[in-house]
């Protein structure tokens, strides 16, 4: 099969959010949140983890939530504080996924086309991507919150392969969420890959062809 175009996912595929997050959390319990202890810490680290939705959740909803549900060192401190904590510090926890680095590099000494599409904020997306030094390596960077669509719907994918110019049957994309990046790959006609192992495949969804456990895995799929 032609390969014109490798389309990625960010969080949980490129990046290791999961691990980004756990980092962060440590960093917001110790400026905010009254602990004794290492074992109320790793506590409240799942209790945030579990409220956080695998990012999924609305910012300025997560915040209020911890605001009002956890025993915080200063009582008075309000959500823009909470709020102003996470966009000056999260995108600095930013972690590349095992293998980023080499895979991007593999593949563009192929001379095929790179892109990434992403749901989030403009700003803390593109802090992310800077962060780890990844920018350099992509044709189009796609964010939800820039373009007014997100995944699933298949037009954020069409954008994409607008502005690489390549056609969906030569394109792969890759990502971690059964509906968002497989489903709504796969509905948009591009061959799409499951990065299994950070959220559960949706039964209602059919299975996917494509599966990676590791990024090191994907080249033996895309030029077979």
């Amino acid at each position: 099969m032609r390969v014109e175009a490798v389309i990625f996912d960010l969080d949980n595929t490129l990046i290791n959010r999961k691990l980004a997050f756990r980092n962060y959390t440590r960093s917001f319990i110790e400026q905010f949140i009254n602990v004794s202890g290492e074992e109320q810490i790793e506590n409240i680290m799942e209790y945030i983890r579990i409220a956080d939705l695998d990012g999924y959740r609305d910012r300025k909803d997560l915040f209020e939530y911890l605001r009002v549900n956890c025993e915080l060192k200063k009582s008075n401190t309000n959500l823009d504080e909470l709020l102003g904590h996470w966009f000056s510090e999260f995108f600095k926890c930013t972690i590349l996924m095992d293998g980023t680095m080499d895979l991007l590099n593999n593949i563009s000494a192929h001379n095929i086309k790179l892109g990434l599409i992403t749901n989030g904020s403009v700003f803390t997306q593109n802090a992310k991507i800077d962060q780890v030094g990844i920018r350099r390596f992509f044709d189009t960077i796609i964010i939800s919150d820039e373009v007014k669509v997100k995944k699933p719907d298949a037009a954020i994918f069409m954008i994409a392969l607008d502005l690489l110019q390549t056609k969906a049957e030569h394109s792969w994309y890759i990502g971690d969420h059964p509906l968002n990046d497989v489903k709504g790959a796969r509905d948009a006609g591009l061959n799409a890959v499951w990065f299994r192992g950070f959220i559960e495949w949706d039964q209602n969804i059919k299975v996917s062809k494509y599966i990676i456990d590791k990024l090191c895995e994907l080249e033996e799929i895309i030029f077979q």
